[in-house]
């Protein structure tokens, strides 16, 4: 039975459908459990389920598995708490995660060509874990198993069997055996098995969701399948993305900083930006106000590093920092976040917690740094450059990188005010650089004290 506690309320989405007296399908595909976004979605509907009274939610599976931890943490932190009926249809396949999805409903129907079970854990990579760290997932899961039987009425050992290889099992009079390094997978017939008047773990074979509505007297229920709409697909949109908006992000103030005072890229920055964290809060993440203004003050300090006080790195450094830490921390979903410090030892740890934000951070990181390189390589032959730089900066003709490091040590004179950037004749070029001095007025004699890729600086000569 469900557990009667106090439901988490919901707010209002714009665009989702109403659920109130509707029986709730929500669909486990193929792939819908090795995406992440898929849990987030899917917790939001069970609470609007719950606070909107629907009639029943039923998860319609057919898939391989995916993310055990994730899938541990839907189970045991939201669907305890629904007071509306939970239903498993195994349509055909529950495998490894997926039946774990199906152990946590209040009933379990199969399809007549269904099967359910092979529920061991494997590391990421289908590979083998660390013995240690084997047994500790394997003490939280099987703690788990205790939780679920005891609340939904099931037999833990068919669970066990399901999920360790420890031991031998034998169930229904020995209709059904699983050897010692094996794991159970039950089709449906031996799914309905009775034993001690109780079927072995699913309450009957159903063809289709018609027949599972009628074995649970909801024919004749409106039926609505649970998917994004409006705010929820753009925020669900914006979460597959992020890594993809970080790299354009900062992809595009490297070239700002690049092509000083053109600005375009400075607006693509910081649209690429917004569109990252508004995206992410809708999403069910820690995203909001504070962590954009902890963005926007680390940017502010890279600008003064790189344009008002250049040399001392301190303000680029923390900048870089602040920044960083805003857009990982704007990915961590609010509910694994909850989890996190409701539990010592529970299933969810900084592994679980930060694993996908740095992943997604690493990704856009690396796009953006393949997108600079290209873009210095190419950018100066683009027709385009030449309207938005200065030319004289370019190796006349070639199209190759500058060799600003040649520069170091020349002197020059200020052919602009420096505040503190501006232009500088180097050698009869003009050249766009930053003054370590701060304001240098025009036809002051400045000399080149560091040059690079991003920025010639210069200092007052005398």
């Amino acid at each position: 039975m469900a557990q009667e506690q106090e439901p988490e309320t919901t707010a209002p989405v714009a665009g989702a459908d109403s659920y109130t007296d509707k029986v709730v399908v929500i669909k486990v595909g193929e792939k819908s459990l090795m995406n992440k976004h898929s849990f987030k979605y899917w917790r939001k509907v069970m609470r609007r389920a719950q606070d909107q009274k629907a009639k029943a939610v039923v998860f319609d599976i057919d898939t391989p598995g995916g993310y055990a931890i994730e899938t541990a943490d839907l189970i045991t932190r939201v669907m305890p708490d629904l007071t509306i009926p939970s239903i498993a249809f195994v349509n055909p396949e529950a495998t490894s995660a997926g039946s774990m999805i199906a152990f946590g409903c209040d009933k379990i129907y199969m399809h007549p060509r269904g099967t359910i079970g092979s529920t061991g854990i494997v590391a990421g990579g289908g590979g083998e874990i660390d013995p240690v760290m084997r047994s500790k997932i394997e003490s939280l899961f099987s703690s788990y198993i205790k939780i679920v039987a005891k609340e939904k009425g099931r037999n833990a050992d068919v669970m066990k069997a399901m999920m360790f290889r420890d031991q031998e099992y034998e169930f229904a009079d020995g209709k059904v055996k699983v050897a010692k390094g094996e794991l159970l997978n039950l089709i449906a017939d031996e799914a309905v098995l009775l034993v001690d008047g109780k079927p072995l773990l699913a309450d009957g074979i159903c063809k289709d969701l018609e027949e599972v509505l009628k074995a649970e007297g909801l024919e004749g229920t409106e039926v609505v399948v649970a998917e994004p709409k409006g705010l929820e697909a753009f925020a669900h949109w914006v979460g597959l993305v992020s890594p993809l908006l970080i790299s354009i992000g900062v992809l595009a103030l490297f070239m700002e900083f690049k092509t000083p005072g053109i600005g375009i890229f400075g607006v693509v920055a910081l649209v690429a930006f917004a569109l990252f964290f508004v995206g992410n809060n809708i999403d069910g993440n820690v995203s909001g106000s504070w962590l954009f203004v902890l963005f926007i003050a680390g940017l502010i300090l890279v600008i003064l590093e790189f344009w008002v006080i250049p040399g001392t790195f301190v303000a680029g450094a923390v900048g870089v920092v602040m920044m960083g830490a805003a857009l990982i921390l704007a990915m961590v979903d609010v509910d694994m976040l909850d989890s996190f410090k409701d539990t010592k030892d529970g299933l969810i740890g900084f592994t679980a917690l930060l694993g996908w934000p740095l992943i997604y951070m690493t990704m856009g990181l690396f796009i953006a740094v393949l997108g600079s390189f290209v873009a210095m390589r190419f950018m100066p032959v683009m027709p385009m450059y030449g309207s938005l730089a200065v030319e004289a900066e370019l190796a006349s003709g070639t199209g190759e990188e500058n060799h600003n490091d040649e520069l170091v040590g020349k002197e020059g004179m200020t052919v602009t005010e420096l505040r503190p950037s501006g232009r500088v004749r180097i050698d009869g070029e003009i050249h766009e650089v930053v003054s370590q001095a701060g304001f240098v007025e025009v036809d002051a004699k400045v000399r080149v004290v560091s040059a690079d890729g991003m920025r010639i600086l210069v200092d007052l000569v005398g």
